[in-house]
């Protein structure tokens, strides 16, 4: 004859065993709830929740570093909804202060309002070009990096070149060329 192992049990919903009910590493089940729990070294801890809601209630940790992954190419994750500001992509972050979208497709990247590189804003789009810029690039003459002898505005990429051609000798004489191009940037 067949052993049979029955473990403790409520058909109470919402009632949780206490570690009064549960010795350290038994296990109960409340079935209205559809949940087990065990005694882990005095805490009573929900190991499993079968009600289709798909809740965990412990961390959700790989037992071996660097091995499993979340998802696959063909069965991906919709949506993650996460409450901490960062994301730690192999000790690269990824921040977030909740104040702007980013949105990433294979022409490039949409940026908030007002984002910048480092401390500086990033220069918005010339309106008739729609050709980032880079404003005030200071040229200086040989010898004298104290005093800009004139300040560009150039493109950062792109198309729709800005073309400089009217640049002169240190002593003073128009450059000429056959090149209308002498500065694509």
């Amino acid at each position: 004859m067949a052993t049979v192992i029955k473990l403790k049990r409520s058909t109470v919903a919402a009632r949780v065993p206490t570690t009064s009910d549960l010795a350290d590493g038994e296990v109960g089940i409340n079935i209205a709830d559809k949940k087990i729990y065990v005694n882990n070294g005095g805490t009573i801890t929900e190991i499993s929740d079968s009600t289709g809601s798909g809740e965990v209630g412990a961390h959700l940790i790989p037992a071996t570093d660097d091995t499993y992954d979340l998802g696959s190419s063909s069965k991906r994750w919709r949506t993650a909804y996460l409450s901490a500001s960062t994301i730690d992509l192999g000790g690269a972050t990824i921040s977030s202060d909740g104040s702007g979208a980013i949105t990433i497709g294979a022409t490039g990247a949409v940026l908030p309002t007002g984002s910048k590189v480092g401390s500086d804003g990033i220069p918005v789009a010339n309106d008739t070009t729609k050709v980032l810029l880079r404003n005030s690039v200071p040229f200086y003459k040989t010898g004298d990096l104290s005093t800009a002898n004139a300040t560009f505005t150039l493109k950062a990429s792109g198309g729709g070149e800005r073309v400089f051609n009217n640049f002169t000798l240190a002593n003073g004489n128009a450059i000429t060329t056959q090149e209308k191009t002498l500065f694509s940037f």
